[in-house]
């Protein structure tokens, strides 16, 4: 029986004999084309920035969003990544740039927000595109003047709370870091040549061969789970207390200075927005206890 940690060497290990497991070939070789591709059209996007053509900028990012969107969501996400990265650390001596960031960082998370779970773009790159549409203080400061400032700040939070909720779903609190995992899989029937992880087409006998597929699917099953649940984790612990910070501030006005929670409004965007009474009050409270966090250590100074 091999224990979590344990079983990743295991695995590399076995992996010199086990490539029948892998997809296709087929599969893999379109999957390598594309991914070429988005290396190619990323670097097409560095060019522009090197040359500091904006308005060049603007336009290949239009297209290459329209064309990423249709060929791959996981891709797409990844490209509008990029892109949001070289409009915020280029300078195109243009304030226009931040603008830009902003929009195609919106674009893309709005656009995540309305797919199907198993169709959207990966949950990390979300985290990532949250940076980018961070607003400063003194915007905010002026925003909160105008008659719309609750509709536009609850068009802001929502995408927060989306990506913090597709988190909070995805986590099973049944996942145990100290689990033992599944021993690999044995073939029945009296295989004698037999070694870890090795292909199903060893196997002579269709039965005993179909039977030994399936308990392999099913290890491989558990061992991605187990892997996915450990990565989440650290997801959790890396980026929900830049959510947390952000949220403070965007409900902390008039001034945005995180010393005073705008707790009714808080309460009714999440209402709002996130239909689940766990995840709501798992935000609303995690933002209060960033809020103590937060004046302790101005208290302090």
């Amino acid at each position: 029986m091999w224990h979590g940690l344990d079983i990743i060497s295991g695995i590399m290990l076995v992996n010199l004999f086990t490539a029948s497991i892998v997809s296709m070939a087929a599969d893999t070789q379109n999957s390598e084309a594309e991914s070429q591709e988005l290396l190619r059209d990323m670097s097409q996007v560095r060019t522009l920035c090197e040359n500091k053509d904006l308005e060049g900028l603007e336009k290949l990012a239009t297209e290459l969003e329209r064309k990423w969107f249709t060929k791959s969501k996981e891709r797409y996400g990844h490209m509008m990544l990029e892109i949001c990265c070289n409009f915020r650390s280029w300078d195109f001596k243009d304030e226009e740039q931040l603008e830009l960031e902003k929009i195609y960082a919106r674009l893309a998370l709005e656009r995540s927000y309305k797919l199907q779970e198993n169709d959207k773009i990966p949950i990390e790159v979300e985290f990532k595109l949250l940076r980018h549409i961070q607003q400063s203080v003194q915007y905010l400061k002026d925003a909160v003047k105008s008659e719309d400032w609750p509709n536009r700040r609850s068009t802001m939070a929502k995408l927060y709370f989306h990506t913090w909720h597709r988190l909070e779903k995805t986590i099973d609190p049944k996942w145990d870091p100290n689990e033992t995992l599944l021993s690999w899989p044995r073939p029945s029937g009296g295989v004698r040549i037999w070694f870890s992880g090795m292909s199903p087409k060893a196997i002579k006998d269709p039965k005993v061969r179909a039977e030994y597929k399936a308990a392999l699917e099913e290890f491989w099953h558990k061992v991605e789970w187990y892997n996915e649940q450990r990565r989440l984790r650290t997801m959790k612990k890396r980026f929900l207390p830049k959510l947390q910070k952000h949220l403070l501030q965007l409900y902390s006005g008039p001034l945005f200075d995180s010393k005073k929670l705008e707790t009714v409004a808080l309460q009714k965007d999440l209402e709002k927005y996130v239909d689940d009474k766990y995840t709501r009050e798992s935000i609303l409270s995690s933002v209060k206890r960033r809020l103590l966090e937060e004046t302790e250590q101005k208290q302090k100074k």
